[in-house]
């Protein structure tokens, strides 16, 4: 059975008081004014070189200290031979050397003010337990063993942390996992799809609901996508999600441990099947208005795809418009950029649909490109007629439509789904009470 969500006047007062203390303790990690690496980086390929390299070529605004015993430079960084070198504060500490020494190092960290630790390297459980308490005694919040990585696309920040060859887009999704190999594939997938990401974090054995209140008020954080294996306070990770739900969309992957499924309806959080089905989901809340009803037109020069589209749309509970009108609407091959662009501008004024879905088959007789420009121009015009295009024939790598950045899908069963994430997710925001 689901936690219960906050309701009585005492849980929200202790959930303000929570807030309070904790909402800008991420600040220091996600934008460090300094980052010391300790570890491995002798040579190309050693991880703690590779991080000193990622930093610097992805133009990190800070300052970047590699702490090594000969105290020379790497990778044209200027090296320290300890922490207690070092010429100012550092807000974080990435530890990329064998797991046995991460605790003698956790200590110095500790004694030099250091508030945060991220820990590269695997290690096993009784080794993980032990760095957990080096780590309380002295003071440091601990990320890791195992981690993948940190990010941030701020371009005040500019912060990759990461080992990743992946270099997303900037944009509007924050991501969060608990196990790094699903963070790197959850951050490859994001990426490839052309959803652009605000931050990434790894999350640790017990996520911090700080950091939760952290993306409630995160300007550049519009939605937020997690994987977690379970979190260690069940109770207090409902009352942070629903507050985030509240505001922001929060998606995750079906699966994990059974006390964090229950907490996903009541709490508003969407959930995907897989990494493909949430990408194609947050590129829709990320950057799209939230549906105003069910209501979906189907437009284009899809003919018979389109029918089996707009089937597919009200087996997952879409309304399409009027019967009396031709709907879906199919212009045939021949249309051309004008017609089609004519055919939505229709749809987006008449005010019988919430949703439109432009259907796009690109021929050896037509130019998907133009046609796509068209559309683009239309629905930049209508910026709150919730919309998405379905590509077929054109180009692979196109994503997105448009200065608004309406995605553009493969298949329209990929489109229709992401669009029923985010009517769900609507129709829950919705029935929420008002203050």
């Amino acid at each position: 059975m689901a936690e219960p969500m906050p309701q009585g006047t005492d849980d929200k007062a202790l959930d303000l008081r929570a807030r309070a203390t904790t909402r800008r303790s991420p600040v220091p990690l996600l934008a460090p004014r300094a980052i010391a690496i300790v570890g491995a980086m002798q040579h190309h390929g050693d991880a703690g070189y590779e991080m000193v390299r990622a930093l610097c070529e992805y133009g990190y605004r800070g300052r970047v200290h590699p702490v090594l015993e000969s105290g020379v430079p790497v990778s044209g960084v200027p090296g320290h031979r300890a922490l207690c070198d070092l010429p100012g504060p550092v807000d974080l500490l990435v530890i990329a050397g064998p797991s046995g020494q991460a605790a003698e190092v956790l200590r110095d960290a500790g004694k030099s003010g250091i508030p945060y630790a991220m820990v590269l390297g695997a290690a096993g459980a009784r080794r993980g337990r032990e760095l957990a308490r080096v780590a309380r005694e002295h003071g440091v919040h601990l990320l890791g063993p195992g981690c993948f990585g940190l990010l941030n696309t701020d371009p005040r920040v500019r912060l990759n942390a990461t080992l990743s060859r992946t270099h997303p887009t900037p944009g509007g999704l924050a991501l969060a996992a608990q196990s790094s190999a699903a963070g790197v594939a959850l951050l490859e997938h994001v990426a490839r799809d052309g959803c652009g990401v605000a931050s990434f974090v790894p999350l640790g054995d017990a996520p911090d609901c700080g950091l939760i209140d952290f993306w409630c008020d995160d300007p550049h954080t519009r939605a937020v996508a997690l994987y977690l294996n379970s979190p260690a306070d069940h109770a207090a990770f409902a009352r942070a999600a629903f507050r985030l739900s509240a505001r922001k969309p929060v998606l995750t992957i079906a699966g994990g441990h059974p006390r964090t499924v229950p907490l996903c309806t009541p709490a508003g959080i969407v959930r995907a099947t897989g990494l493909d089905e949430l990408a194609d989901a947050a590129r829709m809340l990320v950057d799209q208005p939230l549906p105003s009803g069910n209501r979906i037109a189907v437009v284009g020069n899809a003919g018979g795809l389109a029918e089996i589209a707009a089937g597919a749309a009200e087996a997952y509970g879409f309304a399409l418009p009027d019967p009396a009108g031709a709907h879906p609407m199919s212009l045939g091959p021949d249309a051309t950029p004008p017609e089609i662009a004519e055919a939505v501008e229709a749809v987006a004024c008449g005010g019988g649909a919430d949703i439109v879905l432009a259907m796009i088959v690109g021929t050896r007789t037509n130019v998907p490109a133009a046609m796509m420009t068209a559309l683009a121009d239309v629905l930049d015009d209508h910026p709150r007629l919730t919309a998405a295009v379905v590509l077929t024939g054109g180009p692979d790598d196109v994503h997105r439509a448009g200065a608004r950045a309406v995605p553009v899908y493969r298949e329209h069963d990929r489109a229709i789904r992401a669009l029923a994430h985010a009517h769900r997710y609507t129709t829950w925001r919705r029935a929420l009470p008002r203050d």
